[in-house]
C-alpha cells in the first residue's frame, strides 16, 4: 500500500512533522509504502492530511486526516464541513475528541481514534532514600533489614543515598539487588560533612531510619525539609505529630512499603507501554486497509467509543469553553483565514514564514 501524508509548511519542525516521520518509518516496517509531500501524490492509495486545518482540498484517492486540538466552534465546524466535501475519514487522537465531533453533527462512520504514540527514551527517575546514621559493631542501626529486603525483591527502582561511616557490606547487597548507592563517607570535619548533608536531605523522596534506640535526628531535619519518612513508630518519632509517613519495624513492613512507594510509578508507566509507534503505524494501516476495501470501520477491533459515562465529567465545562474561546478576537481572525476565499493567501504566507 502507497500511502502519502500531506505536511503544510506550518507544521513542519514541530510535533506534527516528528508524527509524520515516525509514522513513514514505521509504515516502512510494516511493509507499506509512505511518502511525506506538501502536495497530494496522485499515484499513492491513500492521502492522509497531517492536520484536518489543512485538509480541504481535492484529492483523487480517499483522504483521510488527523484530528487535534479542537477548541472552540469554528474549528469544530471546518472540521465537519472537510468530512462533508473531501475526507472520507477523521483520524482523532482521543475518543474524547471523536464524540466531541459526533455530538457537533458529524458522521460516526467518518470518525475513529488512534491514540498518540510516544518514543519510549525516558526512564523514570529512581526513588531516593536519604540514611543519615552511622552503623555499629552491635547492629544496633538493623541495617540488617536492608539487607533481608535486597535478597528478597528488585531494588532498582530505588538509589540510597547514605550518609555515615560502616555502611560498605550492605551498599555491596544493595547495589546487587539493583539499586543505586550513592555513599558519602564522613571525614575529618563533622561540621563540613553536616554543611553537605543539609544540602543532600531536600533531594531525598524518603527519608529512613530503622533503629528502635529512640530515634535518629537525622528525621527532624527530613521533616523540616518536607520529606516523608520511613522510621520506626518508637522513641521521640511517636512525639512528632504527623512525622511518620510510614511506619515499618520488620522486614516485611520495610517490603511492603517499598512496593507501595514504587506502585503509583508502575501504575504510570503502564498507562503508556502500548502507546508505541509501532502500535501507531499499525492502527492507521488498519484504518486505510478497511477504506480501500470498502469496510466499515466499526468492524475494526477497539474503535468505537467507550461508554459515554467516561466523558461526562469534562463535558459540561469543554462546551463553555469551546464557546467562550469562539469569542477572541485572534480566534474570528483565524476563522477568516481559513475560509476558501482566502485559503491560497494563507498557504503562500505560510510557504514565506516557514522556509525563511
Amino acid at each position: 500500500m502507497n500511502i502519502n501524508l500531506l505536511l503544510n509548511a506550518a507544521n513542519r519542525s514541530w510535533i506534527i512533522q516528528k508524527i509524520a516521520e515516525r509514522l513513514q518509518k514505521e509504515l516502512g516496517l510494516l511493509g507499506a509504502k509512505a511518502s511525506i509531500t506538501e502536495f497530494p501524490d496522485p499515484h499513492a492509495h491513500i492521502v492522509h492530511h497531517m492536520s484536518w486545518a489543512f485538509a480541504a482540498i481535492p484529492t483523487q484517492q480517499p483522504a483521510t486526516m488527523l484530528i487535534t486540538h479542537l477548541d472552540d466552534l469554528f474549528k469544530l465546524r471546518q472540521v465537519r464541513t472537510t468530512l462533508e466535501s473531501h475526507v472520507r475519514v477523521g483520524v482523532c487522537m482521543s475518543s474524547d475528541t471523536m464524540l466531541q465531533l459526533v455530538q457537533h453533527g458529524c458522521a460516526t462512520e467518518s470518525l475513529c481514534y488512534v491514540s498518540p504514540a510516544h518514543d519510549g527514551l525516558l526512564k523514570p527517575k529512581r526513588i531516593v532514600i536519604g540514611i543519615t546514621s552511622r552503623v555499629y559493631p552491635d547492629g544496633r542501626k538493623r541495617e540488617s533489614l536492608l539487607r533481608q529486603v535486597a535478597k528478597q525483591m528488585d531494588l532498582s527502582s530505588f538509589e540510597f543515598r547514605i550518609f555515615g561511616r560502616g555502611w560498605e557490606p550492605t551498599n555491596a547487597v544493595l547495589e546487587a539487588a539493583g539499586a543505586k548507592v550513592t555513599y558519602f563517607a564522613e571525614s575529618n570535619d563533622y561540621r563540613k560533612d553536616y554543611e553537605t548533608l543539609q544540602g543532600v536531605i531536600p533531594t531525598f523522596d524518603y527519608y529512613l531510619y530503622l533503629g528502635m534506640d529512640e530515634g535518629s535526628l537525622g528525621t527532624l531535619d527530613a521533616l523540616a525539609a518536607g520529606v516523608p519518612t520511613i522510621i520506626t513508630p518508637q522513641g521521640f518519632h511517636l512525639d512528632l505529630p504527623g512525622g511518620i509517613t510510614h511506619s515499618v519495624v520488620t522486614a516485611e513492613d520495610l517490603i511492603r512499603v517499598f512496593k507501595e512507594i514504587t506502585a503509583p510509578v508502575n501504575i504510570r508507566m503502564a498507562s503508556v507501554a502500548r502507546l508505541t509507534w509501532a502500535a501507531y503505524a499499525c492502527r492507521h494501516l488498519q484504518i486505510w486497509k478497511a477504506i480501500t476495501e470498502n469496510k466499515p470501520l466499526t468492524q475494526l477491533p477497539d474503535f468505537a467509543l467507550q461508554p459515554e459515562k467516561s466523558y461526562a465529567a469534562a463535558q459540561q465545562f469543554r462546551q463553555r469553553s469551546v464557546t467562550f474561546n469562539a469569542l477572541s478576537p485572534r480566534r474570528l481572525l483565524s476563522a477568516v483565514s481559513h475560509l476558501r476565499c482566502f485559503r491560497g493567501m494563507r498557504q503562500a504566507i505560510d510557504r514565506f514564514r516557514f522556509r525563511r
